[in-house]
């Protein structure tokens, strides 16, 4: 069958699919409105009837696991070596992450915020790995939570990987899904810690990013179908376990999956606007960067003017200048130079394999 990959309409800009970055563009701009606006309000308790709140814009998150599941898999089904995957993962959060980590503790000191900040070298130590949620160790910014679902998927999608389960991945899905709605109805033996081990409440967005991978590259399937629309409900049944979320967290999430049905059906060239575009390229950057140093900076506007379009904007234009400063002059090179590196490795270590086995005795050949 002709692979939906086929369709013109969905253009690749340096190996990147440009509508895939539109929607990284629509979550991270999302996820921003609802710091800035929801969260920030939440954080300091003070609501107030005549603002306006995007009230249900932390779902955006659901959208960024979606697309890791289909970016994982297809990183993985295109990987020749054992360590090309690790490379690529390494090359593409820890330059910007350690350069984020470092900024934002260096703002929130310099313009600190009540109940934020003052954080201890102990903290900055073990945030430096990315594997401090897996501890009691404080964040240095909230957002950092997600690092850790993601880290999970990629261990559990590199070990799959590694024993040559991919091409299995379907039954594997199935069973995942499985466990996942176990947990989210029942309280199962040791269930704090499986739901951590197999990212149990987020799984299913990852498994249906991995489904719409299979549909896009192999065409429409029955089963992979079945398989996302089976991730909707468990997701959904998860969704409802948070007193926060309600029934238009359900159709919030619905629309979710339909704006990624058109992702994969190319119908989706109509957010291929400059601006999606740019944000998305810079997603990852900004996303680390604009939480706790946006509210230090709407910390300080709220003490001049309580004008909303005003503390809101001011750190959104802040953050993306600093996100883009950080994508173009720390991310790009560094991911470019440590891959450089890595295929360079590679290259003398096939040249000196070829070259001791031509030396070897014939009786050891």
């Amino acid at each position: 069958m002709k692979s939906i990959t086929a369709n013109k309409t969905q253009k690749e800009k340096g190996g990147r699919l440009a509508e895939l970055d539109a929607l990284r563009g629509v979550a991270v701009l999302t996820v921003m409105l609802y710091h800035y606006t929801y969260a920030y309000d939440f954080h300091f308790k003070l609501f107030s009837d005549h603002k306006f709140y995007l009230n249900h814009g932390n779902l955006a998150v659901h959208l960024f696991f979606i697309i890791s599941g289909f970016v994982i898999f297809m990183t993985l089904e295109r990987s020749k070596h054992k360590f090309d995957f690790i490379v690529s993962r390494f090359s593409r959060l820890y330059p910007a992450y350690w350069t984020a980590l470092f900024l934002t503790a260096a703002i929130i000191t310099v313009l600190p915020v009540p109940t934020l900040g003052h954080y201890t070298p102990k903290e900055i130590l073990y945030n430096l790995t990315m594997f401090q949620g897996f501890t009691k160790v404080r964040l240095i910014d909230q957002v950092y939570w997600t690092l850790k679902m993601e880290l999970t998927f990629y261990i559990i999608m590199y070990g799959l990987y590694l024993a040559r389960l991919l091409r299995k991945i379907e039954v594997i899905c199935i069973a995942w899904l499985a466990l996942s709605l176990a947990s989210a109805l029942f309280s199962i033996h040791f269930k704090k810690y499986i739901d951590v081990l197999f990212i149990l409440e987020y799984a299913p967005l990852f498994i249906a990013g991995i489904n719409f991978y299979r549909i896009k590259t192999n065409g429409p399937g029955i089963l992979n179908n079945l398989i996302i629309a089976i991730s909707f409900v468990v997701e959904c049944r998860w969704l409802l376990t948070h007193p926060d979320e309600n029934y238009g967290s359900i159709v919030i999430l619905a629309g979710i999956y339909v704006l990624f049905y058109l992702f994969i059906y190319g119908k989706l060239s109509w957010l291929n606007n400059r601006v999606l575009l740019f944000l998305g390229t810079i997603s990852y950057s900004l996303y680390l960067l604009h939480n706790v140093i946006g509210y230090a900076i709407i910390y300080r506007l709220r003490q001049f003017s309580d004008l909303q379009v005003f503390y809101v904007t001011v750190p959104l234009i802040f953050s993306v200048l600093l996100a883009t400063f950080l994508t173009y002059v720390i991310e790009k090179p560094a991911l470019k130079y440590i891959r450089e590196a890595y295929k360079k490795w590679k290259s003398k270590k096939v040249v000196y394999e070829t070259e001791s086995l031509v030396n070897e005795p014939l009786s050891n050949v």
